[in-house]
């Protein structure tokens, strides 16, 4: 299919110019999607003596506001971030004491532009009869940025005269931490000078920014020996080195089943040295444990956080379900378990190709300064083996109007800033019905296919995506999960510049790839399968050849690989066969049917419409 695209002139405003950028591909957009979503983290650890704790429950309790720079202060609050001129808003920091928080709402108190640079002090703090004990400042946070925002804590013995200072947040990116996240910063050599007096100070520095949350303050023993696991990867992508390569997905179709290269950021939390620090991996899948690998020995000093990264592993490919257990492990007795695991999951299935964790969470459009733009979100997807791209499937979230078109798209990704992704092809649009919307928690996916399938080359990346050219008609895209920068993208056809930008929301949008689509994998007994009509609605008529008598059977399986029918046909006589379909009772989707006859079976692909 061709499709023309219109180029208009639209000049985008400073808050969706340059951000974030890794190569010369992508640029992350500030005002415009925002996203809301939590990652996976580590369990709370247990604590130890408490000498000192704040949980803001109704205000501030006598912390202060010291404002050096600008007009955005601290403040107390129960409901979160204000509303802003962004689609997405801030999320409200989840705490344990959900009653009330503090909060710099930078975003919304703030203007373009505008540097800040504010704090909050807490009352003076008696530690005089804590002893010789080593101590550590811990609290809950919530902290997104945009690109220029810092934040510290510090501590004072002297009134505020002076301050020692640990910094807390730079450079993690808009959605680089989990929701909540429990820090700790070690204070026992600060509070030494005068335990009597002393001062807790958060402070953030910025240049209108999104904003930092805290809860739940306290002062605490450090324990003597505690190693925390604080985030974890299954594979080795990192964009700046490795491109496109070693992507993590949640859904492999079984044929890019590949080798994975797990690490994981490790930090020693205790104040003595940990030695024999070994990052352990253990690997389940469908039908058991299937690999155990670990990295090689360190010692972590007091404080020190280190990337470790174990041995590779290739999955079984069984189709289901697999986990990933990171652990860690050292010659110490760790007196604090609850950081020691995480837990990464993936699957396996026979054509599906994923990105996302498969549960809506909330919508993505376009950006404010792009609002009537045609536009498009989807993914990075890189081939290992050469393949057959059959079709795009996304979900729309339920603020979609019912009558909106959306198509599916492949792309040849540019390298070069300012210059669209070459396209290859598009798919038929497909009209949403009232059945394609997605509520929070909901999973409901549009099949679009590539007719005929598209031929896919080992080796390569391709951009696919989703998308209207009902600009202002409010298509809204489901999303569910994070994204690492450049994976992700929001793309404006119709600009003429500034018009790609990458997210790390995970849009809904997956590929259908596969040996199961127009190839015979065994035509031996079967030959010349294949449906009419195809898509179809009701019931479609199979045709076959059979070449060598002999007991035959037919198999359907849906894109995840479930098989929905199976019949025997018996034993049949050679020549052309006909077998009645019917779908009746099956979603509309993307199906794969299968004609098996003795050890040989040949495979095609349909599509079930409304």
């Amino acid at each position: 299919m061709n499709r023309i695209y219109t180029t208009g002139i639209l000049v985008l405003s400073t808050c969706l110019a340059t951000a974030q950028s890794a190569k010369p591909l992508m640029q992350m957009e500030k005002h415009g999607p925002r996203t809301v979503h939590t990652r996976p983290q580590a369990p709370q650890e247990a604590r130890g003596n408490s000498y000192y704790s704040e949980t803001f429950d109704t205000d501030l309790n006598g912390w202060t506001i010291e404002t050096a720079v600008g007009q955005v202060d601290w403040k107390w609050t129960d409901v979160g971030p204000g509303p802003t001129t962004s689609l997405y808003p801030v999320p409200a920091l989840n705490t344990s004491t959900p009653s009330g928080w503090a909060m710099i709402d930078d975003d919304y108190d703030g203007v373009n532009g505008q540097n800040t640079n504010a704090s909050l002090i807490s009352p003076v703090i008696d530690l005089s009869g804590v002893g010789t004990s080593f101590l550590k400042v811990e609290f809950d946070q919530y902290f997104q940025e945009f690109q220029l925002d810092t934040t510290f804590v510090g501590v004072s013995t002297d009134g505020g005269a002076t301050w020692n200072e640990a910094l807390i947040n730079e450079f993690v990116g808009r959605d680089g931490r989990p929701n909540p996240e429990l820090v700790d910063v070690d204070i026992s050599a600060w509070v030494a000078a005068n335990p009597a007096n002393v001062q807790l100070r958060f402070r953030y520095v910025s240049t209108w920014d999104y904003g930092w949350q805290i809860d739940n303050i306290a002062i605490r023993e450090l324990p003597a020996n505690d190693m925390a696991i604080l985030r974890a990867s299954s594979t080795a992508f990192d964009f700046e080195n490795t491109g496109f390569a070693f992507m993590d997905y949640s859904i492999y179709p079984v044929a890019e089943v590949t080798s994975m290269t797990p690490s994981a950021a490790l930090k020693n939390k205790g104040y003595l040295d940990q030695t024999g620090v070994q990052l352990m991996v253990d690997v389940d899948g469908p039908n058991g444990p299937e690999q155990s690998t670990q990295s090689a020995s360190s010692t972590y000093v007091n404080g020190v956080e280190m990337t470790e990264t174990a041995e590779a592993f290739t999955p079984s490919g069984a189709l289901g379900d697999y986990s990933i257990r990171f652990s860690v492990a050292q010659n110490e007795v760790d007196e604090v378990l609850g950081n020691n695991e995480l837990v990464n999951t993936f699957k396996v299935s026979n054509f599906v190709y994923a990105h996302d964790d498969g549960a809506t969470q909330s919508f993505i459009s376009q950006g404010l300064d792009a609002e009537d733009q045609p536009y498009e979100v989807g993914h990075h997807f890189a081939l290992i083996n050469a393949g057959a791209l059959t079709g795009v499937q996304v979900a729309v979230h339920a603020n979609t109007p019912v009558g909106s078109y959306v198509h599916g798209a492949i792309y040849e990704p540019s390298t070069t800033s300012g210059v669209h992704p070459a396209l290859m092809e598009f798919t038929e649009d497909f009209m949403v019905t009232e059945a394609d919307l997605n509520q929070t928690g909901d999973a409901n996916f549009i099949s679009m296919p590539f007719s005929p399938p598209i031929d896919l080359v080992a080796g390569q990346t391709y951009l696919i995506m989703a998308g209207t050219f009902d600009g202002p008609s409010g298509v809204q895209f489901a999303y569910s999960g994070s994204s690492e920068a450049q994976i992700s993208i929001i793309h404006y056809p119709d600009l003429p510049s500034d018009f790609e930008f990458y997210m790390t929301r995970t849009p809904m949008v997956r590929i259908i790839i596969g040996s199961g689509v127009g190839i015979d994998e065994n035509t031996t007994a079967v030959a010349n399968l294949g449906n009419r009509p195809n898509p179809f609605a009701g019931t479609t008529t199979i045709t076959f050849d059979v070449t060598t008598p002999a007991p035959t059977s037919i198999l359907v399986h849906d894109a995840t690989g479930r098989m929905v029918h199976a019949e025997v046909l018996g034993q049949l006589p050679m020549g052309q066969q006909r077998y009645i379909f019917n779908a009746e009772g099956l979603a509309p989707g993307l199906y794969t049917y299968t004609v098996q006859t003795g050890t040989s079976r040949s495979t095609r692909s349909m599509m079930v419409a409304r």
